[in-house]
């Protein structure tokens, strides 16, 4: 689109027009501020939309960690399984090591809990003499199902989902 000349234009006016006018200082500053407006704009929107959609555009990778072979644990005991597995998010890999605490009474049915104190992010341990998980940090206790028994905790261990293939049971972290 060309932009047409206006009619009266004394010949300073025209020359101007003509060769094109620079940019006064307040032009050019106006210039720059809407630019980096602009530019903040879009930037706190892509933000805002990452808040919002939260990490539904990530795909959730499951991560199983094997607990252990139904034969090494026998019921009506509480046993501890360190675990070590690879996360992987968009852009790096981590190695994540950690706890869980399995049981069964009937042999049939596992439950299998993190060791992760839902206080603060402590491991909790089983202390076989109160039958209950410890937290050492807070002096949190838990019952053998992991819900809260005393101290400062709102919410229960949490209890991994957990399947059973060849006789071995896996855990998702």
């Amino acid at each position: 689109m060309e932009l047409s000349q206006p009619d009266h234009m004394s010949e300073d006016a025209q020359h101007e027009w003509e060769q094109g006018a620079p940019l006064s200082r307040r032009q050019f500053l106006e210039a720059g501020l809407l630019t980096t407006t602009a530019v903040t704009g879009v930037a706190l929107a892509g933000v805002g939309a990452r808040f919002l959609v939260g990490d539904a555009l990530v795909p959730r990778v499951e991560n199983w960690i094997r607990v252990g072979e139904l034969t090494s644990l026998p019921a009506g005991q509480i046993h501890r399984v360190a675990y070590s597995v690879r996360m992987k998010d968009a852009w790096r890999t981590t190695e994540r090591k950690g706890l869980v605490y399995v049981f069964t009474d009937d042999g049939q049915e596992y439950t299998v809990l993190s060791s992760i104190c839902t206080h603060l992010g402590c491991n909790v341990r089983w202390i076989a003499d109160c039958n209950c998980f410890q937290c050492p940090c807070h002096h949190a206790s838990f019952s053998r199902e992991g819900e809260v028994l005393s101290g400062p905790p709102q919410e229960p261990l949490l209890r991994l989902q957990t399947k059973l293939e060849d006789g071995v049971l896996f855990a998702l972290i």
